[in-house]
Parts: structure tokens; C-alpha cells; sequence
């Protein structure tokens, strides 16, 4: 860009996304409960999270169209700061200069271990806490390197001492839980989205010792977002 261009840009996309505020806010006066709702999740916290928030909002503002924006992380956090969003759920720490954060129930992580690995645990029982090196002789599903979990499980690793076996690496939080029911490896996942899946006793959880192992989702706004009746709902039932 120009230095005129530089400068141009940015006042230019502060212009659209007052326009589009503004646009939101007329639309609730004009058509009472009709209106879109967007919120911003990633693809597993969707599945476990936001079904029954969707039923309710419906069942409330039946005129209201819900949209779903599943995108990783890092996207999500660009395109809050951007005002995409009404809301979105993601992970802190963020950025709290151009948002509004308000934290919801921090997610616990376990560790779902297939119940014919689980003599790997050193006498371990189901229910159990685990110090993460006990686990060090099983083989894992990961998530990619470039993923939140996947980098706090490198961690977890390393702080333990021992340098794990990669059974497999897969991209999605759904895709790993679905590969320790079928007995691959052992994955690290929340305890929230393991409690919202129908499965037998081919799983066995384990909590981890360390507290430290959580993570803190929160809903995040930009600052001075129009908060339509339906979005401030929708908040209320998270």
C-alpha cells in the first residue's frame, strides 16, 4: 500500500463495521424478533456446546436465523477483533484491548484411554488421578502442531520427561476421541465434550493431577458491539 492506502484502510473498515452496527440495531426496531444471529466456535465445541443454546434461542425468537461460523482459533480471534461476530467462544488468554470478555466454565482435560491399553497405567484404575509420566508408556492421538491442544500436550510431555509415542495425528478434537474409542491410542480431551458423547466401556478417563492442565473458554465481543436481545440470550444461556 501507499502511505495514503495505509492510512485509507483502516478508517475505510472502521467505516463498514459502524455501518453494520448500525444496520443490526435497525433491524431489531424495524422487525422485532427477526434478525441473524452469528457466533463464532470451533468445530468441537459446536458439537457439544451449542445445540441445545440454538434450540432454546429458537424456541424464543422463532424469526431468528442462527449462524454457526466453525473456524480454528486463530481465525476466530482475527475476525472478533473485526467485529464478525455477535459473539464468540475462545480460548484465554486474548487480547482485551478491543474486547469484551466474559469467561465461561474452564474446561478440565482428561486423558481417554482405551480400556485394553489401560494395564499400561501401572495399576491405574478408571476414575484415578494421573501423574501425566505415568502415561508415558502409552501410544497417543494428537492433535496438529499448529493447535492449542496439541501444543499444551507437547508441554505437558515435556514437563513430565519423556518424549511420546504418536500413534496418530489428526485434526480435529471429534476425529481424536473417535480413534481412542476405536482403540488407537490414548488422547488428551475436555471432560465437557467426552461427557457429551454416547459411548460404552471401550473408554476409560483418568484426570490429571496438576490443575494446571485446564483450559478458559470465554465469550468475546469487540468493545462497543451492538448486543441485540437474542445474542444477549444466547449469553445468558452459555
Amino acid at each position: 500500500l501507499t502511505p495514503a492506502g495505509e492510512y485509507f484502510i483502516p478508517k475505510a473498515q472502521e467505516m463498514l463495521y459502524n455501518e453494520t452496527q448500525l444496520y443490526k440495531a435497525m433491524a431489531q426496531y424495524s422487525s422485532g424478533e427477526n434478525g441473524q444471529l452469528v457466533i463464532g466456535v470451533t468445530p468441537f465445541r459446536s458439537l457439544y456446546l451449542m445445540p441445545e443454546v440454538v434450540r432454546k434461542v429458537k424456541a424464543r425468537f422463532p424469526g431468528v436465523q442462527v449462524v454457526l461460523h466453525e473456524a480454528g482459533s486463530a481465525q476466530l480471534r482475527k475476525e472478533a477483533t473485526e467485529g464478525r461476530f455477535d459473539f464468540a467462544i475462545l480460548n484465554l488468554p486474548l487480547d482485551e484491548g478491543l474486547l469484551d470478555i466474559q469467561p465461561l466454565e474452564p474446561d478440565t482435560l482428561v486423558l481417554a484411554v482405551p480400556a485394553e491399553m489401560a494395564h499400561l497405567l501401572s495399576g491405574k484404575d478408571a476414575d484415578d488421578c494421573l501423574d501425566f509420566g505415568d502415561a508415558s508408556a502409552l501410544p497417543f492421538v494428537v492433535l496438529g502442531k499448529n493447535q492449542e491442544l496439541r501444543q499444551l500436550f507437547d508441554r505437558m510431555c515435556a514437563t513430565a520427561g519423556f518424549h511420546p509415542n504418536i500413534a496418530a495425528e489428526v485434526v480435529g478434537v471429534t476425529t481424536a476421541w473417535a480413534m481412542a474409542h476405536a482403540g488407537v491410542g490414548a488422547a488428551l480431551l475436555p471432560l465437557q465434550f467426552v461427557r457429551s458423547r454416547h459411548f460404552d466401556e471401550n473408554l476409560k478417563l483418568f484426570t490429571l493431577n496438576d490443575n494446571v492442565y485446564s483450559r478458559q473458554p470465554a465469550i468475546v465481543m469487540r468493545r462497543g458491539q451492538y448486543v441485540s436481545d437474542y445474542a444477549r440470550y444466547a449469553i445468558e444461556l452459555l
